[in-house]
């Protein structure tokens, strides 16, 4: 489909640019060479003529911008993120989870206060992870041992996480974590049909950088995916041999 729809948008966009490029060849040459005679005449080609001009040049912006439209959607990019900070945007997603939410990041502390926070008195928007559990949703926190982390600020996050971490895997079956050990590099948020993923910068906060949405069956995002699974049943079986 994406093939036909690539081939159709070029053959049009050729059929235009040709019809223009002719029109515009046609009365150019009636200007020049003055073929229609008459006060009439000398006064709408003049302005058939501009008209087309800017017909050919308002089509090429077109085109162009179509050829960008193309190339995101060959990667199945839904949008791209300046910054993190935005609870909304990732809560409207996990809210509307059915299957899984798959999380890998650095302490995952940001997560749980906006998702699952246990305070009776916050707004729903703060309970959408612990609405997907009881949903039956399965979810998967992948973070980084706390040795691995080099940042004070981190390590005091992880410090904060952890108790609510276990909290969750006790009180839910569906949930589980695991803390890979090495240096943190990648976010990477898996939710059913959507992946977002985003660099992770030695003390930068993961909230300040960039990250990009795509369809779960993007090629982009595939690399992804596959590079959290294979994490995870790696450092999943570490887990168990330690405990």
């Amino acid at each position: 489909m994406n093939v036909f729809k690539q081939i159709f948008t070029m053959s049009y966009s050729r059929i235009i640019f040709s019809s223009l490029i002719i029109i515009i060849s046609t009365l150019l040459s009636l200007f020049i060479f003055d073929v229609l005679k008459g006060p009439k005449w000398s006064s709408i080609i003049p302005g058939l003529l501009t008209g087309f001009v800017i017909a050919l040049f308002q089509a090429f912006l077109s085109w162009f911008e179509l050829k960008k439209i193309d190339e995101y959607d060959a990667l199945k990019i839904k949008k791209i993120l300046f910054d993190r900070k935005n609870p909304v945007y990732y809560g409207d997603l996990i809210s509307k989870a059915e299957t899984e939410i798959n999380i890998q990041g650095v302490t995952a502390q940001r997560f749980l206060e906006d998702f699952a926070n246990e305070n009776t008195i916050v707004s729903k928007e703060k309970k959408v992870l612990i609405q997907a559990l009881k949903n039956d949703v399965n979810v998967k926190i992948l973070i980084a041992d706390n040795n691995w982390l080099i940042n004070n600020d981190d390590k005091r996050k992880a410090e904060m996480a952890e108790p609510r971490l276990n909290e969750l895997e006790l009180e839910y079956s569906n949930f589980h974590y695991n803390r890979y050990k090495q240096l943190p590099t990648h976010s990477i948020v898996i939710i059913d049909n959507d992946c977002i993923v985003g660099p992770v910068f030695p003390n930068v906060s993961s909230k300040d950088t960039p990250a990009i949405h795509l369809k779960r069956d993007s090629k982009f995002a595939e690399h992804y995916i596959e590079y959290f699974n294979k994490e995870w049943d790696k450092w999943g079986k570490d887990k168990e041999l330690e405990d």
